[in-house]
């Protein structure tokens, strides 16, 4: 039965002007402040974690670090990762280890999304442990957090970062163990083109 089709309005929320509108005019709960610009405005480059307002929290700043990280991030969960996977024969699955169950991957390009920033604490499974990116694990960016790009996180996923023998997944359940940056409108249209293709091929294999 083939998958029902997502909309754009829906993944629009991947999206600079998302992140802007949805957190800028809010204030946290602890500092009746607004979200400073150096978060909404930074360049795509700049590294996020080099932030004034990045240090330890306390109940003054816990409120502002979290309402600056969601408006410049975006929860793995949040990003259709899989659109991106890819397997080794070009087919819409990959069987995970002894071929208990499939996972989907999407066989797109990264094109202009290959330099997106990726934030996550423990990406290569070097820690016990597991990575994550913006949940109740881990509320804000900090300096634990890894900064890699999408290009480099694409291999990594597919792969268990779990810690010595342990085989059970390390990325967070609740927020997929990464966070990326929030998508321009060039990375969008991209992104929302690749989502579309992804659902196409994988919803023409389910028949």
């Amino acid at each position: 039965m083939p998958l029902p089709h997502p909309t754009e309005s829906v993944h629009r929320r991947v999206t600079v002007e998302f992140g802007r509108e949805a957190f800028a005019t809010q204030n946290p709960a602890t500092r009746r402040v607004p979200i400073p610009d150096e978060w909404l405005d930074a360049p795509p480059d700049a590294d996020l974690r080099e932030t004034s307002l990045v240090r330890a929290p306390d109940r003054y700043t816990d409120g502002l670090l979290r309402m600056g990280s969601l408006a410049a991030l975006v929860p793995g969960d949040q990003f259709s990762l899989w659109v991106f996977l890819r397997s080794r024969d070009g087919q819409p699955f990959v069987m995970e280890r002894y071929g208990v169950r499939r996972t989907s991957v999407g066989n797109q390009a990264l094109g202009p999304l290959a330099d997106l920033q990726v934030y996550a604490t423990n990406p290569q499974g070097l820690y016990e442990g597991k990575s994550h990116g913006l949940c109740m694990h881990q509320r804000s960016l900090s300096p634990e957090h890894d900064l890699l790009t999408l290009r480099d996180l694409v291999p990594l996923y597919l792969q268990d970062p779990g810690y010595d023998y342990w085989t059970g997944s390390g990325w967070c359940s609740k927020c997929a163990g990464y966070a990326v940056r929030r998508l321009n409108e060039e990375q969008f249209a991209h992104y929302w083109a690749s989502v579309q293709a992804a659902h196409a091929a994988l919803s023409g294999g389910l028949r």
